[in-house]
């Protein structure tokens, strides 16, 4: 594999609060290169790589694994990176996933796709064994987003086209709504994607109203940021968004082709990548996820995850973005 460049955010001479970490596109980029490999390759040759295609959702397993959703290949991928797997869950015939979009774990390991076609919630088993679809009582539309509160045992659902964020038990059971459709305080715009944090919190992506909105636990409203423009902490097709628990929000946005994070007032700390095929750069981003100082982000258009690594909190909230 090619040395990872160094790329530093902001750039020299700031102190940097992030760092480039690399990239996956296939399994070329996790496998581990071992004997019986070089073995296998040397009487069958060299085999086709196993590669993303469109990567749009993106979320961390309890044991640090990544899920990734990918509509075009019509599958889940489970990437181990410690163990060198790169794995396709494309079930077939009526088990097929139709167009997976959102993805998330329980504290079990039990994986949640939001299928939009289907109008399904999917959920597998670690091992990716089909177990269930939930579908709200026959109520969802379009599920796009899903969250797992892992302490709650509860799942939330953003179905787009009505404008609802659905609270469901594991089992499926619906619990509550969030929002409806309007731009004011908690009602919603097309919502995409979701997360929630060690604390309970809920960010929702309100996606055209162009902000993200906090809810508490108890589908409180918290606090709401964001407003439609180009410039530094405004969004445009804010997609992805993940929460550290910290009070930090990670938005990717599919135009500004970055991802900023904001802390819990809304000041925009810092802003990473631009648009490109390089490292570092993107061509429209949709899911973010967090695993400690870990950043995994869909690099859609670019077919690959990118792999970032933020500083310390303390570094992290010294100054604004330009």
């Amino acid at each position: 594999r090619p040395p990872v460049p160094a790329i530093a955010y902001p750039p020299a001479p700031q102190r940097a609060r992030a760092f480039y970490r690399g990239e996956i596109r296939s399994d070329r980029d996790v496998e581990t290169s071992n004997f019986w490999r070089r073995l296998a390759t040397a009487f069958a040759g060299e085999r086709k790589p196993v590669t993303f295609r469109s990567p749009t959702g993106v979320a961390f397993d309890p044991s640090g694994r990544l899920l990734v959703t990918d509509p075009d290949l019509h599958a889940l991928v489970v990437v181990d990176r410690s163990g060198g797997s790169f794995e396709v869950i494309a079930p077939s015939g009526d088990d097929a996933l139709g167009l997976p979009l959102g993805v998330a774990a329980d504290a079990a390991g039990r994986i949640y796709v939001a299928d939009g076609l289907r109008r399904v919630v999917r959920v597998f088993s670690p091992d990716g064994k089909s177990l269930a679809r939930l579908d709200a009582g026959g109520q969802l539309q379009r599920p796009t987003g899903v969250a797992v509160d892992r302490a709650r045992g509860l799942l939330y659902v953003a179905d787009t086209p009505v404008h609802l964020v659905r609270v469901l038990r594991l089992d499926g059971t619906p619990v509550r709504t969030l929002g409806g459709h309007g731009d004011g305080p908690g009602q919603m715009n097309f919502p995409t994607f979701l997360s929630v944090d060690a604390r309970g919190d809920l960010a929702v992506n309100d996606t055209m109203n162009f902000r993200v909105q906090i809810f508490g636990p108890e589908g409180e409203l918290k606090s709401t940021f964001g407003k439609l423009g180009n410039g530094s902490g405004d969004m445009s097709r804010s997609k992805g968004v993940a929460m550290d628990g910290r009070g930090h929000v990670f938005v990717a946005d599919a135009l500004f082709d970055n991802f900023q994070i904001f802390d819990e007032r809304g000041r925009l700390l810092l802003f990473v990548g631009e648009h490109g095929r390089e490292a570092g750069q993107f061509w429209m981003p949709t899911g973010v996820a967090l695993d400690g100082p870990l950043v995994a982000v869909a690099d859609r258009g670019n077919g690959r995850l990118q792999l970032f690594e933020m500083v310390s909190e303390a570094e992290l909230e010294e100054g604004e973005a330009p």
